[in-house]
């Protein structure tokens, strides 16, 4: 089932994964790196993104970076992601409706 508000997918087993979309991308290459933390987050919460919606992450990242950040929450609908920017590497995943406290960020975007 889609969420209206993130796009996200909720896993069904059958939607490709966050890293098979990474590798998809637009870009031929993967231009972030999804820690094996955060893929295990992903799966156990369900999260799935669409390839536009993996977009509008690396272009938050790229923005991120462009002022100077180390490590962002991005704030996608319901969806929030803790990104190491400097290594383009998504660290975590969470709903964030339910968790309430983001810990070590020095920024948040809103994607």
């Amino acid at each position: 089932m889609r969420n209206k508000s993130t796009g996200a997918v909720a896993g069904n087993g059958l939607s490709p994964s966050f890293q098979d979309l990474l590798q998809a991308s637009a870009f031929g290459t993967s231009r972030l790196k999804v820690s094996s933390h955060a893929q295990t987050r992903l799966q156990e919460r369900g999260i799935q993104l669409s390839k536009s919606d993996w977009n509008r992450v690396e272009t938050a990242v790229e923005r991120a970076s462009q002022k100077g950040s180390k490590d962002a929450y991005l704030m996608m609908g319901k969806v929030g992601l803790v990104v190491n920017v400097p290594n383009r590497t998504v660290i975590t995943a969470m709903d964030h409706t339910s968790q309430t406290i983001v810990t070590n960020i020095d920024s948040i975007v809103v994607v």
